[in-house]
């Protein structure tokens, strides 16, 4: 638990830890995150893998300097060689013996949506669901816009809690929103925002979508379908990289026939939102048991008690 923010840092689930396409055959990255040093690879083979970055012998990390081997990874400094999936040794140059305990840690990993994703959970349990697909990225109609990364303190509950915050669209943002829909489903749960295209004043990223419709799947991914005359989807990441601090990656894809001035225009007002919103997530604090007003709505309590499932039971939660 932190102060500002009185949380277990790291829930249990999926998170994306790199782009796809930025691990070759053979490249390994570092990475940090859920406060841990890890390294992502690509073995010969094709095949993503996730591992502790230290080498249990005498603590080189891999990523400087190691080298992928096969379906393996072979630490620079003493040569040990570790199968990329099980993280067991599986040769050391100088040795005829391998000692029983000589193994890196591996995370559970799966790769989909142009993303490769890796599970975490407190106890070790193994996962029980996957990120949902998206089916628009496998359709050559829809056209990546562009990426963008940002390294914000907070938390991903506090972001994922702005969604069913439906008052906010209006004052911060200056959607005219007549009603969301809020539906949980097991670790997965749908938001739909009804959009008043009506009205006079209309925030821009809203006035050409009749309908925009958010997918969550678990603590760290979600996917939003702008539908109407903007039609695009916007994956949206959340990966702890340490207590308080979180990297919060998007992705932007618009389908080809839509008019550039239309989705330029969706996808700059998508930007200037999340703009403002971010000030207020990093020097914000995390209310247990906040002041509510009636116009607020039901949905913040059922949020809250939708996203405890993701935190292990012995965990105190403080609200």
């Amino acid at each position: 638990m932190t102060q500002r923010i009185p949380l277990p840092p790291y829930p249990n689930g999926w998170f994306a830890i790199a782009h796809a396409d930025e691990i070759a055959p053979g490249q390994i990255k570092a990475v940090t995150a859920l406060g841990q040093e890890l390294v992502v690879l690509r073995d010969m083979n094709g095949k993503a893998h996730v591992l502790d970055a230290y080498c249990p012998h005498l603590g080189a990390h891999l990523a400087q300097g190691g080298k992928v081997v096969g379906d393996a990874v072979q630490c620079p400094f003493h040569g040990w060689v570790f199968d990329a999936a099980s993280g067991q040794c599986k040769a050391i140059p100088y040795a005829k013996k391998i000692p029983a305990r000589a193994a890196v840690k591996t995370w559970p990993v799966l790769e989909r949506n142009g993303l490769i994703f890796f599970h975490h959970h407190l106890e070790g349990a193994a996962p029980t669901w996957e990120p949902q697909i998206i089916p628009e990225l496998s359709d050559p109609d829809f056209v990546q816009w562009g990426k963008r990364e940002w390294e914000v303190p907070t938390h991903p509950q506090e972001i994922m809690e702005n969604g069913v915050d439906w008052a906010h669209f209006e004052t911060l943002h200056g959607w005219k929103v007549k009603k969301i829909h809020w539906t949980p489903d097991g670790p997965y749960y749908s938001l739909k925002i009804d959009v008043d295209t009506g009205a006079d004043e209309q925030a821009q990223t809203a006035a050409n979508a009749d309908e925009v419709n958010s997918y969550n799947s678990g603590p760290g991914f979600l996917f939003t379908r702008a539908v109407g005359t903007m039609h695009g989807i916007v994956v949206n990441c959340l990966t702890p990289i340490a207590p308080e601090r979180l990297r919060l990656l998007h992705i932007y894809y618009f389908h080809k026939d839509c008019a550039p001035a239309v989705y330029e225009g969706f996808m700059e007002g998508y930007l200037r939102d999340w703009a403002l919103d971010i000030p207020i997530w990093s020097t914000k604090v995390f209310r247990p048991r906040p002041v509510l007003a009636d116009g607020d709505g039901p949905h913040f309590g059922q949020f809250r008690k939708w996203y405890r499932q993701f935190y292990s039971p012995e965990v105190e939660l403080p609200f």
